[in-house]
């Protein structure tokens, strides 16, 4: 049975293949202490496991965009999802820290065609001016995946191991892949006659120099990086220093993940109130607000839950008022190459992410002279772990705070200009 376009069926499945990003990442990070243990790794080795999945999924990106442009939505998904199982699998049975790195860089290449082709389908059937609102509503539903997910992987890492987690993913791409296989109807009406890699690169040169398209990808990329760089440093704090376990991890995710939702559902109450390039600018204060409010107790030796998960619920907020519109904004203003847009806004996205994950592993990895006191900790003055476990990660994560609030002040200039 086909899956009509504009049905609540097609939204459903729209947010399905869009949650294959978040819910990889966020179904992993209760257990990641735990493979750590297993693999014989230490949590710097760990953390590059994310920051390689990062990697496949921004390389990726730029071929499921051009090859749905030339071949149709359908078939690029379809062979999308049979890598990211086969991928999956192949991390299950890792053996060592070096190959589950190795499978993790493979299973971020296959997991991207969910959320690529998702934001193409988006904008094959939905006119542009309806695009930020249902953007919106994707967005905040998909909110239910990554806030479920670390739960159920806590659950699992717990009861069956850190490898149960990945039977989790697979089984949930094999599902997708029957109900893409059966109901999904090809939706390019825009089909390219060819892979022309002059007229690609000569289209994404277009895009390239488009202030108001590069304004919202910078915009969205700095946001994502301050939110991988949370994911990948905050499970080793609460874990490791505040003694919770995975599956007491994944209930915390549940608070960190309401900030995005009530993001979410603020934007939806802006749109039409408020131009979405404001949005996003006031927005990009809630990065630096949380920053700052993770510092503050760190500077006065006081690390508890909520110092934590506080700052991460306000950073949550405000990418829930930024992705939306970011997505909308940069895709669709190209509606033939949908799904090339698509791709190079995922790839600067994932990969200015990855960077995020990269300075955190470094910058927390390095330790210092004192048992379990990073090394950056000790340069800054920090005299006791309460102090300086987390500020590494803060003093990380401020210049992609800063360069998001430069990034959107700008667009919001451009817009002001081209209006």
């Amino acid at each position: 049975m086909r899956i009509a376009p504009r049905s609540a069926g097609y939204v459903a499945l729209l947010v399905s293949l869009s949650s294959f990003g978040p819910l990889t990442m966020s179904i992993y990070t209760p257990v990641m202490p735990m493979i750590g243990g297993a693999l014989g790794a230490g949590p710097d080795e760990v953390k590059v496991t994310l920051t390689t999945y990062m990697l496949g999924f921004a390389v990726g990106q730029l071929f499921y965009g051009p090859l749905s442009d030339r071949f149709g939505r359908r078939p690029v998904l379809l062979g999308g999802l049979l890598f990211f199982t086969a991928t999956t699998i192949g991390c299950i049975y890792a053996q060592s820290i070096a190959s589950l790195i190795t499978q993790r860089l493979f299973q971020g290449i296959g997991a991207c065609a969910g959320v690529v082709i998702g934001r193409a389908l988006v904008r094959d059937v939905y006119e542009y001016r309806e695009m930020p609102r249902v953007v919106g509503w994707i967005s905040l539903a998909m909110n239910i995946s990554p806030a479920i997910a670390p739960t159920v992987g806590g659950y699992l890492g717990e009861a069956f191991g850190w490898t149960a987690t990945f039977w989790a993913l697979a089984v949930f791409s094999t599902v997708m892949f029957v109900i893409s296989a059966l109901g999904l109807p090809e939706t390019n009406r825009h089909r390219s006659p060819d892979i022309d890699m002059g007229a690609l690169l000569r289209g994404s040169g277009e895009m390239l120099r488009d202030r108001l398209f590069m304004g919202y990808v910078m915009t969205m990329g700095l946001s994502f990086a301050i939110n991988f760089g949370m994911i990948v440093g905050t499970p080793f704090i609460l874990q490791d220093h505040l003694g919770f376990s995975p599956r007491e991890f994944g209930l915390l995710a549940l608070l960190s993940v309401s900030g995005f939702t009530a993001g979410g559902i603020c934007n939806q109450f802006l749109i039409g109130r408020v131009e979405p390039s404001r949005a996003m600018q006031w927005a990009t204060f809630c990065h630096l607000g949380a920053l700052v409010g993770m510092a503050v107790p760190a500077a006065f030796d006081t690390l508890t839950m909520w110092s934590i998960v506080g700052p991460q619920m306000l950073l949550s907020f405000g990418s829930g008022v930024i992705i939306p519109n970011a997505s909308a904004g940069a895709v669709g203003l190209h509606p033939k190459l949908a799904g090339t847009a698509s791709s190079l806004f995922g790839l600067a996205q994932m990969g200015i992410g990855a960077l995020g994950t990269a300075v955190v592993a470094v910058l927390t990895g390095l330790g210092g002279h004192a048992p379990g006191m990073p090394l950056l900790g000790e340069w800054v003055g920090c005299r006791t772990i309460a102090c300086g476990v987390p500020m590494p990660l803060v003093i990380g994560m401020l210049p992609f705070a800063v360069g998001g609030i430069a990034s959107a002040w700008m667009l919001r200039r451009i817009v002001i200009r081209q209006a």
